[in-house]
This record gives C-alpha cells, sequence and structure tokens, in this order.
C-alpha cells in the first residue's frame, strides 16, 4: 500500500484513480472530488510530477542514487566478471524465450512484431526495475541473490570516498556507493551495469513507439538531460558522462536482440521463439564506462559563487590525491600485503540500504519540490522522465510498435532481420 493506493486495482476501481508504472504492477492513487478525464493538461503534468516525486523520493526501494568512486581501491587487483555476467545474460534470456514461447503451446505464435512486444513486455517484468537498483547491480553489490554466481567487486563505505573526504554534495559523501568491478578488461562501478541494462531498456522501446517517433539523436539528447536534472547532477552534483555511455550502449544491445546482422534471437520453423546466439557483455562496454578515463564534471552549487567554485576545484584536487596515492601503494605493497588487503575488501558485505531512515526529511522534501519544478518547466527532463515513468509496453500499446522483421533458423536464413528504430 502507499497513500491510499494499491498496485492491483479492480477494474470497478478506474473511475477515480491515475496510475503510473513506477513498480512491478502499476501504481494507482486515489484523486477525490475530480475525475481524471477533466483535468486539463496543467493539473495533469502537476499531479504526475507530484507523484514522481513522491514515489522517487518518499518510498522504501526507490530511488537509490549510486554514484562511484573508482579511484580510491584503483591498486585492488579483481577478476574479470565478463564472463560471469555474460552466462548469467544468457540464462535470463533463455528463461524470458521459454515464458513467452509457453504463452503460445495451445495456439500459433503471432506475427513477429506481437511476438517481440510480449517478449520485451515478460523481460520487463522480471528483469527491469524502473528507478531503482538494477537486478545486476544489486546482485553483484550483495552477492546474496539465490543462483547468481559471486562476484569480484569493491564496496566502499561513503566515509573512505573522495566525495566525504571533500565535503561533497550529500547523497554521494554520505550514503551507497556503487561497487566497482571489472568487466572486459575496464574497470567500473556497477551503476555502468544498470544504466546499460535497465535505462537502456527504457530508451529503447521509447524508439520503438511510433508515437514518439524517437531516433538515437533524441534518445542521447534525453539521456544528456536526465544526467542533469534531479536524478542526477542537480542531486548529486555529479555529471557523468559514463552514464550517458552505458545508456547508448544499452539501446545498442536491446536492438541486437532481433535486429542487426547477427540477432541474438529468431524464430524456428514452428515460429517459435530460439536464442541464435550468446550474448556477449563485451560487445557494448567499453573503456569510456570508466569515469578516470571520462572524466565526470562536478557542480556543488547551481548558484555559481566563488564558495562552489572553489568546492569543485577542491574535489577534483582530492581525485587526483588519491589516483596518486593508488599508484604509489601499488608500487609499495608486496605480494603479502597486497594479497591480506584484498582479501579483506572483497569480503565486505555493505547494505545497499541507508536511504529511508537517515536522509534528512527537510533535505526530501527539498529535493522532491526541485524534482516537481523541474518537471514542470523543463520540457527535456519531462520528456526523459516520462521514458521512465509510463510504460509502452502495456497493454493496448502494441499497435503504437514500429514493426519487426525477425529472422528464421532453418527457413530462408540469409534473409535478414529488420528492426525499425
Amino acid at each position: 500500500m502507499l497513500g491510499g493506493a494499491t498496485c492491483k486495482p479492480t477494474p470497478t476501481q478506474l473511475s477515480g484513480l491515475v496510475y503510473i508504472d513506477l513498480c512491478d504492477e502499476p501504481v494507482w492513487l486515489i484523486l477525490t472530488n475530480m475525475e481524471i478525464d477533466r483535468l486539463n493538461m496543467k493539473y495533469k503534468l502537476t499531479l504526475h510530477s507530484f507523484m514522481l516525486a513522491a514515489l522517487l523520493f518518499g518510498t522504501p526501494g526507490i530511488a537509490k542514487a549510486s554514484e562511484s568512486d573508482p579511484w580510491t581501491y584503483a591498486y585492488i587487483p579483481l577478476a574479470d566478471s565478463a564472463t560471469l555476467i555474460s552466462d548469467k545474460l544468457g540464462d535470463l534470456i533463455q528463461t524470458v524465450i521459454d515464458k513467452t514461447n509457453s504463452r503460445y503451446s495451445n495456439s500459433l505464435p503471432p506475427e513477429d512484431t506481437e511476438l517481440e512486444f510480449r517478449f520485451f513486455t515478460e523481460f520487463r517484468s522480471s528483469h527491469i526495475r524502473d528507478v531503482a537498483w538494477g537486478v545486476f547491480e544489486r546482485c553483484i553489490g550483495t552477492n546474496s541473490c539465490p543462483g547468481w554466481p559471486q562476484f569480484e567487486r569493491i564496496q566502499m563505505y561513503p566515509e573512505e570516498s573522495v566525495y566525504h573526504e571533500g565535503n561533497w554534495r550529500y547523497i554521494p559523501s554520505r550514503f551507497h556507493l556503487a561497487s566497482i568491478i571489472k568487466v572486459c578488461g575496464i574497470r567500473m562501478g556497477a551503476d555502468k551495469i544498470t544504466h546499460l541494462f535497465d535505462d537502456g531498456f527504457h530508451y529503447f522501446n521509447a524508439i520503438r513507439s511510433k508515437r514518439k517517433n524517437y531516433d538515437l539523436e533524441d534518445i542521447k539528447n534525453l539521456s544528456l538531460a536526465f544526467e542533469r536534472s534531479y536524478m542526477g547532477t542537480r542531486l548529486t552534483g555529479i555529471f557523468s558522462y559514463a552514464d550517458v555511455e552505458a545508456n547508448l550502449a544499452g539501446v545498442q544491445f536491446y536492438r541486437d536482440f532481433f535486429g542487426g546482422p547477427t540477432p541474438m534471437i529468431g524464430r524456428n520453423a514452428n515460429g517459435f521463439l530460439t536464442l541464435m546466439r550468446s550474448p556477449d557483455i563485451c560487445d557494448y562496454v567499453s573503456d569510456q564506462f570508466d569515469e578516470r578515463n571520462l572524466p565526470n564534471e562536478y557542480t556543488y552549487s547551481l548558484i555559481k559563487t566563488a564558495k562552489a567554485r572553489n568546492r569543485s576545484l577542491g574535489l577534483i584536487k582530492i581525485i587526483e590525491q588519491r589516483e596518486n596515492q593508488s599508484e604509489a601503494l601499488a608500487l609499495k605493497l608486496n605480494q603479502q600485503e597486497l594479497a591480506i588487503q584484498t582479501e579483506s575488501i572483497l569480503a565486505r558485505r555493505i547494505p545497499m540500504t541507508r536511504w529511508q531512515t537517515d536522509f534528512p526529511k527537510l533535505r526530501l522534501l527539498g529535493h522532491a519540490t526541485g524534482y516537481m519544478t523541474q518537471f514542470m518547466f523543463d520540457p527535456d527532463f519531462r520528456r526523459a522522465s516520462i521514458i521512465f515513468g509510463f510504460n509502452p509496453l502495456k497493454p493496448g500499446n502494441l499497435n503504437d510498435r514500429k514493426p519487426i522483421v525477425m529472422q528464421r533458423v532453418g527457413i530462408n536464413p540469409d534473409a535478414p532481420s529488420r528492426l525499425e528504430i
């Protein structure tokens, strides 16, 4: 329950309710003394922004802001997790294929576009979170998900980070930091995996909408706008170009499910979905996911005072010092000393929950108000927010899906697949 709302209303509850898709089922909020269809656009936008802010900043399990510190423990070696991630991803895709095919055990599968729609609907309900941590980031960070492998990753206490030493903005200096992992030879925050798999999913499905009619350049601009918003820079003071790169890589990742010269998924002779090749995360990860290679921008305050500029310059100086310290420790520590430190750090189990109970309520109110204000007056941020807040895969939206032609297995295998994005 959420303030008189429930995730599974009956059809008779439709009058006087409004919903928003920010949990596995839609969240429904009761409106008093007015019908939704009588609201003008101004009231609708105000209402939507209020609901989004309430959900993002006031609900357990929602709106976990993750930043990463790849500098502090850069000298600690990590095993590469690419194979573990690729294998697990292949298992998840196969599970969704099986679930999608099972819908048609007693009937013929539908045409290509509807089958793709049903596949991604199942994929979303099973493996995608709208604004909370993604499945991969959570399972990598906790190393406690049933049936998942154990990942070598570095968890960091906020008090150890460059942001805490720099007395930076409240969230990155005092709350959960994304784990550091190594994937395809690249060290990165596990939040980049969320940007690739989860954020990329939402951006990809926005491109697949006829009504929105977005192209890749639109998505890049919306991703930049979202990163500069109250879901990024305005909340944390950190603009991550690496996050944007991971978002765009995620669009390509999902495009390759059914599109491109060698799609991952096609249809067999009976019309059912079949996995044609296993996913390889290294096809999408680049060195631009490492914030040491693609530096962030730091903005302590939107009001450009001398104090704010000095605070930003101070953080950059601390980051440089941490880089130098890590390089010095890599040379100074002998194998035994390094092994002891590595074992201790990799064994950490830091809870990924210091949000709802520790966050000052006055700050929460301020952030929610800022979010609502930007939602109302920044059209790019509003469009990007709607991509995450509203589900293009809900029933009734099939006709809004751009057409697709899937590749066949064993039937004219040379015929190319075609995916409109």
